[in-house]
């Protein structure tokens, strides 16, 4: 595939002696996902293995699994993830994101980080799942905040208005666990009920973690 680095490039790096986690995708997995379970962003996955389209990967395929990001206190504050930096396209969607954060009261960085950790604020992708943009939103979570939370019709394919009801159903979430950061995260990831009866998975603190450690990049 094109948008890979082939197999053998990543099996002559481990044989030069350069330590290296992998992972070899199976039939189901997303970039998405894989980048979750090894507590790294989307952007800094794709990034390491050349990966131009998120959303072609194919099972069998040999990633190179980058380094974890380093805990909230060891990032330096306010340096952006090379990704981002190096992507004016990317990075001019920083307005937007500090527009809606500041109309509904969400912390900038968090909601940046947030977005980063999901699709490296890239809005052409669309998850197996039907998860959309820049916040991958899934179809339900587009219903419910277009029709009872802002009562207008949104387009999760824009990327202001993507940006747009993504801040604001983090606004709902922060709202509805006493606006507790790590909870709200673990609730857009997962689902609030299940975040509310104390169910939270492996999974899903690995991807609070995840975004946690990146909001001090993005202050």
């Amino acid at each position: 595939m094109r948008a890979l680095r082939p197999v053998a490039a990543l099996l002559c790096l481990l044989a030069a002696g350069q330590a290296a986690a992998s992972y070899r995708l199976r039939a189901g997995d997303t970039l998405s996902g894989v980048a979750a379970r090894h507590h790294v962003a989307v952007a800094d996955l794709a990034a390491a293995n050349g990966v131009r389209d998120p959303n072609r990967v194919y099972a069998g395929t040999v990633l190179r699994i980058p380094d974890p990001p380093a805990p909230p206190k060891a990032r330096a504050k306010g340096k952006l993830p090379l990704g981002l930096a190096m992507r004016p396209d990317r990075l001019a969607l920083r307005p937007t994101f500090e527009r809606w954060a500041r109309a509904y009261g969400v912390p900038a960085d968090l909601i940046e980080a947030l977005a980063w950790y999901e699709s490296g604020w890239q809005n052409g992708i669309v998850s197996p799942t039907g998860a959309v943009g820049i916040g991958q939103l899934m179809p339900d979570t587009t219903a419910f905040v277009t029709r009872q939370l802002l009562h207008l019709p949104l387009d999760p394919k824009r990327p202001e208005d993507n940006i747009r009801m993504s801040t604001r159903f983090l606004r709902f979430l922060l709202d509805q666990t006493g606006g507790k950061a790590d909870q709200a995260v673990a609730a857009y990831y997962q689902g609030l009920a299940a975040v509310r009866r104390g169910r939270i998975f492996a999974e899903t603190k690995r991807y609070v973690d995840g975004i946690l450690a990146f909001r001090p990049s993005f202050s």
